[in-house]
């Protein structure tokens, strides 16, 4: 077994009887047992570790999609805080629209933005592109220096995911029990594969009310 390089991040996932919880900080209020009941036979085409860290990759898709659009616009000349404005509305957007706009097949490419290798790599190329003005201006561009401030100060919004944490701290502290945004993206993903693989039990609408009674159980279990 090779060693364990010092500050690499390895995602991994423990299953406890309140639900699933993972390295990235979410917590899913549901079982495999329960998963089993939702999709019978799911589990045995696709390993839950799998599904579950899918299901991590796209809570996370709104931090590496805004910040890649951040760079894209201010690329094309838009003004930074104009960008970092429109870039902070989709991630608005997004996140709590996930659920609606995952399809499997897009999968692939939210699983490679949400990886840290890329997200560093392409900020640090970006970023460089945009402090040596006078290289980037030889292809036709020209970014305002002001951006490589706003895109340092928006990668720590939304990789280091501060701007997620800051959401889910004012959601802590209001009364809404509606269903939390991970598990909404579970139930879509399970909802896809279930289709895919022919093997849904029911409508789609029952399935998500189970879904939500399922998570709101678990999360009632976990205030006592």
């Amino acid at each position: 077994m090779s060693a364990r390089k010092v500050g690499e991040f390895k995602w991994q996932m423990m299953e406890l009887s309140d639900g699933i919880t993972t390295s990235n900080g979410n917590w899913y209020h549901i079982t495999s047992e329960q998963i089993e009941k939702y999709t019978p036979g799911l589990l045995k085409k696709y390993p839950l570790e799998r599904i579950i860290k899918e299901a991590d990759a796209w809570v996370k898709s709104a931090d590496g999609l805004s910040l890649l659009l951040f760079f894209l616009l201010v690329y094309v000349s838009v003004t930074p805080w104009i960008a970092a404005l429109i870039s902070i509305a989709f991630f608005m957007i997004w996140y709590f629209n996930t659920s609606a706009f995952l399809f499997l097949s897009a999968s692939p490419v939210i699983k490679l933005i949400t990886t840290d290798g890329f997200a560093y790599l392409a900020s640090s190329v970006l970023l460089m592109g945009i402090a040596f003005n006078e290289f980037i201006s030889a292809y036709g561009l020209s970014v305002d220096f002001s951006a490589l401030w706003i895109g340092l100060l928006l990668f720590f919004l939304f990789k280091v995911g501060l701007l997620r944490l800051l959401i889910r701290f004012i959601q802590s502290r209001g009364t809404n029990s509606g269903i939390e945004i991970q598990d909404r993206v579970l139930n879509m993903l399970l909802i896809r594969y279930g289709m895919k693989s022919g093997i849904l039990t029911g409508k789609i609408s029952e399935m998500q009310d189970r879904l939500i009674d399922i998570a709101n159980y678990h999360k009632t279990r976990k205030k006592k």
